[in-house]
């Protein structure tokens, strides 16, 4: 019979109990927007975070805006932008049939809400599914998931309006 040390033993019996381990993170939660504060996480999309840095004024009648985000990638690389959205409902008079979120990258220093001015992407989300980008780029790939938290759709639906 073949017989290893007890030491041997002892560290490759750790070593396998340890490796499911290894690399291992925790996701975070999301948390719809109406719950959240400034840190917390809005959405995670393809290993991508989405945390609120700056919470969103509100706008007459559906709309949030000059809110800020920061775009934590998996490389832990993070960029900050300003969104507005402006949510829509369904065969509502004189109003499209589509969600529209949009945004604009910041710099360094910059606030969301001072500036202003032109956005870089713009994906217009209507309710038949189809998505149409607009803006100088493409829509992150996040971004419909972001304007369903903001707008309150999907899973991200308020318990009291569930019938």
């Amino acid at each position: 019979m073949n017989r290893l040390p007890l030491k041997q033993c002892i560290l490759i019996s750790a070593v396998a109990l340890l490796m499911p381990f290894q690399g291992c993170k925790t996701v975070p939660k999301e948390v719809k927007y109406q719950d959240a504060q400034p840190g917390d996480v809005l959405v995670v999309s393809d290993n991508t975070m989405i945390e609120l840095s700056h919470p969103f004024k509100g706008g007459e009648p559906n709309g949030l805006f000059d809110g800020g985000v920061i775009v934590i990638e998996p490389d832990n690389t993070r960029k900050q932008i300003e969104i507005n959205v402006v949510c829509s409902m369904p065969d509502l008079p004189n109003w499209p049939e589509y969600d529209n979120i949009y945004g604009r990258w910041l710099e360094t220093d910059e606030k969301p809400g001072v500036a202003g001015g032109d956005t870089d992407w713009q994906l217009l989300m209507y309710f038949d599914g189809n998505l149409v980008n607009q803006g100088k780029e493409e829509s992150p790939p996040w971004a419909k998931r972001l304007a369903e938290n903001l707008c309150r759709k999907g899973d991200f639906q308020d318990e009291t309006t569930k019938t």
